[in-house]
């Protein structure tokens, strides 16, 4: 069996999407705590340590930036069975914001405890353009995390609908695709049969308040449907909760 696991972390901010926090932790958004962070992460190593995956993916990850007082958060997740580790800036491969900005040290990342094959590609529109493309045991791993505007995220789906179509072998997109019009937007990825949606059921993965939404999504292909399981975890200390994908490894291979 193969074990995945994605989360959007929110910077651990240590804010849970409740309207208490947002109002009682606005000041996180500015600066958050260094025990607030360890707080948050401390949760997250100890998912992990429980669930023992084979690839662990975050978006909103912090690798030192003005608002966490630069501190390099990946290495509070990292263990000694992590054979690769990687973080990169979410918006550029070039360098382009100063040690001042606030955009500066915003990323994504991942740890794998196996030998993986990997690029950190970019998407060609919006500010948030990361995508991983991950070779691990057989299966092709995306991990994304799209624009806030719904013109930009179409441009994007078609952009990567293009890139699934690159090469036939069984294939995992997962991220936040920031599905505010629902999931109906994701018909630019699933509408060649490449990809089904696996987790369209599994209830909203995101909360502002009494808003609710599925905004976490992964999308697999159609031969992996018999072999995989989606779950969600709550994660208490991010707006986002946590996906754990199962897949038979088999079916990767």
């Amino acid at each position: 069996m193969l074990r995945i696991v994605y989360a959007n972390l929110g910077y651990s901010r240590e804010i849970n999407g409740s309207i208490g926090h947002h109002i009682r932790r606005a000041h996180h958004h500015v600066y958050t705590p260094r025990a607030a962070q360890m707080r948050s992460l401390g949760f997250v190593k100890e998912t992990l340590r429980g669930l023992k995956p084979d690839l662990s993916c975050f978006v909103e990850i912090d690798q030192g930036s003005l608002t966490n007082g630069f501190l390099n958060q990946l290495p509070m997740l990292r263990e000694d069975h992590h054979q690769f580790a990687t973080i990169d800036n979410k918006y550029s491969a070039a360098p382009k914001f100063g040690r001042l900005s606030v955009s500066k040290g915003k990323s994504n990342a991942f740890l794998a405890t196996h030998p993986v094959d990997f690029r950190a590609r970019y998407l060609d529109d919006g500010t948030k353009r990361l995508v991983y493309d991950i070779d691990i045991k057989g299966l092709r791993v995306m991990v994304v995390h799209c624009s806030l505007r719904a013109r930009v995220r179409a441009r994007q789906f078609e952009q990567m609908a293009g890139w699934i179509a690159e090469r036939d072998t069984p294939t995992m997109l997962v991220g936040d695709f920031n599905l505010f019009k629902g999931a109906g937007e994701l018909a630019p990825l699933l509408r060649s049969g490449a990809l089904f949606h696996a987790n369209s059921a599994s209830g909203p993965t995101f909360r502002f308040g009494p808003y609710r939404a599925n905004l976490d999504s992964c999308l697999l292909s159609p031969s992996l449907q018999e072999r995989a399981s989606v779950d969600v975890i709550d994660q208490p200390f991010s707006d986002h909760q946590m996906l754990k994908i199962d897949i038979g490894f088999d079916q990767a291979a």
